[in-house]
């Protein structure tokens, strides 16, 4: 449940500050500097949807419906279908850049939705407040919202952020800039409800994506991290050598496998093969101590204050700060997709604007053809005399 006006105005009050602060808003500077001054600073109504943070909100309601016992397992790959649905239909709503892009894209959530996995435990619960403060003295208040909290068997605190980015994003490298907010939530529950760090678990749900366990033929299990609209043909060769173990030619086993791979599932395969499969939720769990989270405290810290520092300078100066720090780059994803400043029509007409006042002429009029001729002639004559 959102906190509400009221709700913030005594916190700041309590905390003796003049804002409280969402990792969105820091995440907003790091993105782009420029969207911060014109959203946070300027107060423009700026659009800042697109295709991705649709789909995110569509994956975030169906699951936390569920979680919320809203609805039955059963009834979540429908309500899914119907938020797709509405989205399809709407000529107005955002769109993937291409076909090949949107039908993976909605058929790995598909798949999620009919088979993630409930986890055991108790106390569940979406969009729960946290508060945590940054810095001597209260220096920094952040308010967030947890997508879900549950307590675990072992009695440990999950708090679970759902993802539907791709896995190439949460590289080894960039985990942990992408791990900032989930583990300032992790420092928040620490400080307010006195929980030890050795109980407090956290981890990304990347939905797009599966966990395939499978037994290789020394007996011994491994796993594989696949798209889960793909998962079944990215097991291919090793389906082929275990149906030829269970007495299939070669034409029958392909004929089997190509059926497995366009239903995306074993069912055709006999059960001595499915058992040799099993498939979990890929989660990512990141490292929850306290030395990694007074690193992370410091670190927001520090990107609080640069923005502090931005938010300090006259607009002039902060117009010349992002030219020098963080110019416009048309081939960045983020500037020319995602960013609701620079996909926004009033950054398009500036754009515009400048590129009509900088067009060079086409064309020379006869009088400054002859002055542009005189120019070089009479730098021809110089350089005779220098000869």
């Amino acid at each position: 449940m959102r906190l509400n006006h009221k709700q913030l105005e005594n916190l700041k009050k309590k905390y003796g500050v003049d804002r409280t602060w969402s990792f969105s808003r820091v995440n907003s500077f790091h993105n782009c500097p420029k969207e911060y001054q014109k959203h946070y600073l300027e107060h423009l109504q700026l659009d800042s949807g697109n295709v991705y943070t649709e789909f995110g909100t569509f994956s975030h309601n169906t699951i936390q419906s569920l979680v919320r016992g809203e609805i039955k397992y059963d009834e979540m790959y429908p309500k899914w279908q119907d938020e797709v649905g509405n989205w399809e239909v709407d000529p107005s709503a955002y769109q993937f850049d291409n076909d090949q892009i949107k039908t993976g894209y909605i058929a790995n959530l598909n798949h999620y939705f009919k088979h993630t996995q409930v986890p055991a435990g108790s106390q569940f619960e979406t969009e729960k407040p946290v508060l945590a403060t940054i810095g001597d003295n209260n220096k920094y208040v952040f308010v967030g919202y947890v997508d879900t909290q549950y307590v675990d068997e072992d009695g440990n605190l999950i708090l679970i952020d759902y993802k539907t980015s791709s896995r190439s994003s949460f590289s080894k490298a960039k985990l942990p800039e992408k791990s900032l907010q989930l583990m300032l939530y992790a420092i928040g529950k620490h400080q307010h409800s006195h929980l030890p760090y050795s109980k407090i678990r956290c981890m990304f749900d990347m939905m797009k994506y599966v966990t395939v366990h499978y037994q290789q033929e020394n007996g011994k299990w491994n796993t594989s991290v696949q798209e889960r609209s793909k998962w079944v043909a990215k097991m291919e060769k090793k389906l082929a050598t275990k149906l030829k173990k269970q007495g299939y030619d070669q034409g029958k086993a392909d004929e089997a496998i190509q059926v497995a791979i366009m239903a995306n599932s074993l069912d055709n395969l006999p059960k001595e093969v499915q058992d040799q499969f099993l498939l979990e939720n890929y989660v990512i769990e990141l490292e929850i101590t306290e030395e990694a989270c007074q690193k992370v405290a410091k670190t927001i810290e520090q990107k609080c204050d640069e923005i502090m520092e931005f938010e300090a300078l006259s607009k002039e100066d902060q117009d010349s700060w992002i030219e020098v720090n963080h110019p416009y780059n048309p081939n960045d994803y983020y500037d020319k997709k995602l960013c609701s400043w620079h996909t926004s029509t009033l950054f398009k007409e500036q754009e515009q604007t400048l590129d009509d006042i900088l067009q060079p002429e086409t064309s020379t009029s006869a009088d400054e053809d002859d002055f542009m001729a005189s120019l070089f002639t009479e730098d021809e004559e110089l350089a005779g005399m220098f000869s």
